[in-house]
């Protein structure tokens, strides 16, 4: 029997609103969840400790971008601005074959994979066993006149007459080292009951000199924009991550998303990516605290045209950093909407904003960072933080006085948001969403 008009009609719109509601996807693009771990995790840290490693980190990750960038001004540096230790957070995967499951730090302003190997000229402690290679049979190393270590970039093969191996050496503001060879290697993403991922012939550095902290790590996993990085070797064109609030104790752990898994959540805000090999760039357009958007210009934020300035997410640092003049702003608006005394108690001194928790409830001013497009308006337990054994309130902002250097919006802010980047679109959104239930 002949279906009607009217149900070819409602068939026809079904379906067509089934794909339009779809999230557009490659279909064989990887399909990958995971679990992040703080690497503060386990450690039976009191809040006051938790707030001053955390700190700690950002500022020395600051001081790196701010050595990279007057590094880059005078001199080019050899792969200096392309990777970095320290972080926040970590994840595990398989290397080798039988696999062995090593903890990685993940950094969206890294571009490589790498693990510290046997034999070890000179390792740091790590957690777990050092890889060693001879026990993989998927293990080889990748030469250095291969096309693939041409594809991974000139730095690493320019060198071919006096090193036969794809090699990399890597040196930080800190004075961290880490150097050794690439090498073709099978690697496997694990969830929870579902299908392991594996990816044959991944490029993974193997480090065999390090000097400078592990963080609870084995290596590095880059999620940058270069051929180097986890995303470009995967073949994916986004990722998303949800970070569970760490301070106070937090035994839940954040969640991460690649490929097809990374799924905007309803209510998410879209900003666009700017150009850049490596970092996050986005469109800062204006800050509101309270109900008073602050006297900036739009341009104002802008990054100049030899790279300077601008503002980058960035998963790798806890605290947000913005130039004197902005920071000055935010205190002043904060200070005159909280009312309150301001301290220069030790807790003070990391986080440079910080009041005497008064007696009676008080209000705390909202916070909207407003980008092309889009505005972030945060979640008081993102920008608020309480050290109840010094009785302190403190706001998680810190100041970048090298105006040429860049704002960094810290994962404190990017909490209990679900934050996809989209490679493909040059989209960066973020949204509300209950990191555990993801």
């Amino acid at each position: 029997m002949r279906p009607s008009n009217h149900l070819l009609l409602f068939t026809f719109l079904t379906i067509f609103l089934l794909i339009s509601l779809t999230p557009s996807s490659s279909s064989n693009e990887l399909s990958i969840r995971l679990q992040l771990t703080h690497i503060d995790a386990g450690l039976n840290l009191t809040v006051h400790e938790l707030l001053r490693r955390a700190a700690a980190r950002s500022k020395a990750r600051m001081a790196w971008f701010a050595h990279i960038r007057k590094k880059e001004s005078q001199a080019p540096v050899f792969w200096g601005r392309k990777n970095r230790y320290a972080g926040e957070y970590l994840m595990n995967f398989d290397v080798g074959t039988p696999p062995r499951n090593l903890p990685f730090i993940v950094d969206t302003g890294s571009t490589l994979v790498w693990t510290q190997c046997k034999p070890c000229l000179k390792c740091k402690r790590q957690p777990v066993p050092y890889f060693d290679p001879k026990n993989s049979s998927s293990f080889s190393k990748l030469p250095c006149s291969s096309k693939r270590c041409a594809a991974l970039g000139s730095d690493y093969s320019s060198n071919c007459s006096t090193n036969p191996n794809c090699h990399f050496e890597t040196s930080y503001a800190d004075e961290s080292k880490a150097i050794g060879y690439f090498a073709l290697e099978k690697v496997t993403f694990r969830y929870s009951s579902e299908p392991p991922n594996s990816v044959s012939k991944f490029a993974i550095g193997c480090a065999r000199f390090n000097q400078g902290s592990m963080a609870n790590s084995s290596g590095i996993v880059g999620f940058a924009r270069s051929a180097e990085s986890l995303v470009s070797q995967l073949g994916i064109t986004r990722f998303s991550y949800c970070f569970i609030p760490f301070i106070p104790i937090n035994t839940k752990r954040s969640r991460m998303f690649l490929g097809n898994a990374a799924m905007l959540n309803s209510g998410a805000q879209s900003t666009p990516l700017l150009p850049d090999d490596v970092y996050y760039y986005v469109s800062l357009r204006g800050i509101t605290v309270g109900s008073k958007r602050l006297p900036f210009q739009p341009n104002y934020f802008q990054r100049k045209k030899d790279g300077s300035r601008g503002t980058i997410f960035d998963s790798g640092s806890f605290s947000t950093f913005l130039w004197t003049k902005m920071f000055n702003a935010v205190k002043n608006a904060f200070v005159l909407e909280l009312n309150l005394p301001v301290t220069n108690n030790t807790l003070a001194i990391d986080y440079k904003l910080c009041f005497h928790t008064p007696t009676n409830p008080v209000k705390i001013p909202k916070l909207v960072l407003h980008f092309k497009g889009a505005d972030m308006d945060l979640p008081r337990e993102n920008y608020i933080v309480y050290a109840a054994e010094e009785k302190l309130l403190c706001v998680v902002i810190d100041e970048e006085t090298d105006q040429s250097s860049t704002n960094i919006i810290g994962n404190s802010y990017q909490q209990n948001m679900n934050v996809l980047y989209d490679l493909k679109n040059q989209k960066l959104s973020f949204g509300p969403a209950q990191c555990d239930r993801l």
